[in-house]
C-alpha cells in the first residue's frame, strides 16, 4: 500500500478505465475533490456507483465531455440530471453487482475505489460499508483507498489486508451520514401494523426510510427478533439496547449519525458482511421465519410493485428487494411485505393503483408479495385470486381512492412522490 496526495491517486487511474466508486455513507470526500480539479486529464473514463448520501461532487464538472457516470441506484440529487439524460441506470439487483463488475462480467472494474479504517496489524477495516467491496477489490487491477481515522473497526468480515489496496490517501473528514425524512403520523401508523404481523423469533431485513425506520425502533417489542439486512441506521441502538435477549445482527452497510458508527465499534454482536452473506437468497432463504420489509413507490391491484421510477424517471433502483423477497420465499414460515403510504405526500395520488402505466418498471412481481401494509391495514395476498386481491388492497386504499379503485376507473396524476 503505497500512501499517496490526492491528486497523484486520480492521475495513477488509466483513462478508459471501468471505475467503481463507493456507495451508501462511505462518501471519499478528499479524492472526490482531487477528482475535479483533475477531471480534464480524461476523455472517455466511465464512473459507476450505487446510493449516494452524499452531494455527488465528482459530478460538479466534465460529466459527458470528460467522463460518463452510470449508477444502479439513483438519488433525489440526480433526479434533475437522470431526467435530462445526463447519466445513465444500470438495472441490477444487489446480489449481481459484484459478477458484473467482475474479470468475467459486463464491466470488468480497472479501479475500484474505497474508503478504510486506518491500518493495524498490517490489516484495514472497511467499518460501516463490507457489502460488495472484498469482491470488487479482489476483482480490481487498481485499488485506491481513503484511510480515514473516524471510520470504526467493526465485527465480521470487515477486515482486509493492506497487500490488497495499490494506493491511499489520508483523509479527516468525517464520515457520510443519512438522516431520513421526518417521519409523520402515516409512518408511526404503518409501523404498527407491520409489527402486529412479524411473529416471535423472526428473522428481520428492513429496506432504508422513515417507514423501516420507525419500524427498527419499536422491533424490540416482538420477542427474539434478529435481524439480516443490507443497510440499516440509527434505529439499530434503539433496538439493541431494548431488546430483551442477546440479539443477533447481520447486515452489509450502515448508515446514520457519529452515534451509530460509534455503537457499532463497540457493539460486537454487530456484524457487517459481504453480499455473498446479505443478500444471498440461499444464506437468507435458510433462516427461519425470514420477514423482508421493504417499501414501494406504487403497487397494482394484481400485487405488481413500481420501487423504481415516477412518472417514467428513475428515482431508485432494484436494490436488495429482489433478494430479500425470493429469500422470504425459501424460508420457512417467511414473507415478504410492501409497507408504503396510502397516498402521495400532498394526498392528490393513490399509491395503490388499478395497474402500472405503460413502461413503469415492475421491480417485485405479484408472485413475491405476500402482504402489503398501509397505515389502513395490512392486505394478505399470498393465496388470493386476482379478484381477492384487488379487494383486500381497496380496503386499505385511502378513502378518498376506494370507490374509483373498486370501479378500475382511478387516474393517477402526475404531480410527484
Amino acid at each position: 500500500m503505497e500512501l499517496v496526495s490526492p491528486a497523484r491517486a486520480i492521475r495513477a487511474i488509466p483513462d478508459g478505465s471501468c471505475v467503481v466508486l463507493p456507495q451508501g455513507a462511505i462518501e471519499p470526500s478528499c479524492l472526490y475533490e482531487a477528482f475535479t480539479a483533475e477531471h480534464a486529464r480524461f476523455r472517455s473514463l466511465s464512473l459507476y456507483s450505487g446510493l449516494q448520501f452524499g452531494a455527488y461532487s465528482f459530478l460538479a464538472s466534465g460529466l459527458g465531455t470528460h467522463f460518463s457516470y452510470t449508477t444502479w441506484q439513483t438519488a433525489l440529487q440526480l433526479r434533475e440530471l437522470m431526467r435530462a439524460g445526463r447519466i445513465r441506470f444500470l438495472p441490477l439487483r444487489f446480489s449481481e453487482i459484484c459478477s458484473n463488475f467482475s474479470p468475467g462480467g459486463a464491466c470488468p472494474p480497472d479501479v475500484v475505489v474505497v474508503q478504510v479504517a486506518p491500518a493495524r496489524n498490517d490489516r484495514v477495516s472497511l467499518g460501516i460499508a463490507v457489502s460488495i467491496f472484498p469482491e470488487l477489490i479482489a476483482n480490481a487491477r487498481l485499488v485506491i483507498a481513503e484511510i480515514n481515522p473516524a471510520m470504526p473497526y467493526t465485527e465480521g468480515a470487515a477486515l482486509i489486508p493492506t497487500s490488497a489496496i495499490d494506493i491511499a490517501i489520508e483523509s479527516d473528514r468525517p464520515l457520510g451520514t443519512y438522516a431520513p425524512r421526518a417521519r409523520t403520523v402515516q409512518d408511526s401508523a404503518i409501523a404498527g401494523h407491520v409489527l402486529s404481523i412479524v411473529p416471535e423469533g423472526a428473522w428481520v431485513q428492513l429496506g432504508v426510510g422513515a417507514i423501516p425506520d420507525a419500524v427498527l425502533e419499536r422491533l424490540s417489542e416482538i420477542a427474539r427478533v434478529n435481524l439480516h439486512s443490507g443497510m440499516l441506521t440509527d434505529g439499530l441502538i434503539a433496538y439493541m439496547d431494548r431488546a430483551r435477549h442477546t440479539a443477533r445482527v447481520v447486515t452489509g452497510e450502515l448508515a446514520g449519525t457519529p452515534d451509530l458508527y460509534a455503537f457499532a465499534s463497540r457493539t460486537p454482536a454487530i456484524e457487517l458482511h459481504p453480499t455473498s452473506t446479505t443478500h444471498s437468497p440461499f444464506v437468507a432463504g435458510r433462516l427461519p421465519r425470514f420477514v423482508a420489509i421493504n417499501s414501494a413507490i406504487e403497487i397494482d391491484l394484481s400485487g405488481q410493485v413500481n420501487g423504481e421510477a415516477i412518472d417514467g424517471v428513475q428515482v431508485s433502483g432494484v436494490g436488495g428487494s429482489l433478494d430479500f423477497v425470493q429469500a422470504a420465499a425459501y424460508s420457512p414460515g417467511g414473507m415478504a411485505v410492501i409497507a408504503l403510504p396510502s397516498t402521495t405526500r400532498n394526498g392528490s395520488r393513490s399509491r395503490i393503483v388499478p395497474a402500472l402505466a405503460a413502461g413503469a418498471p415492475v421491480t417485485l412481481p405479484r408472485v413475491a408479495v405476500d402482504v402489503v401494509v398501509t397505515e389502513f391495514g395490512v392486505a394478505h395476498l399470498r393465496g388470493r385470486d386476482i379478484e381477492a386481491r384487488a379487494e383486500a388492497l381497496v380496503a386499505i386504499a385511502h378513502p378518498d381512492f376506494r370507490d374509483a379503485l373498486a370501479n378500475r376507473t382511478y387516474h393517477a396524476t402526475p404531480t410527484g412522490p
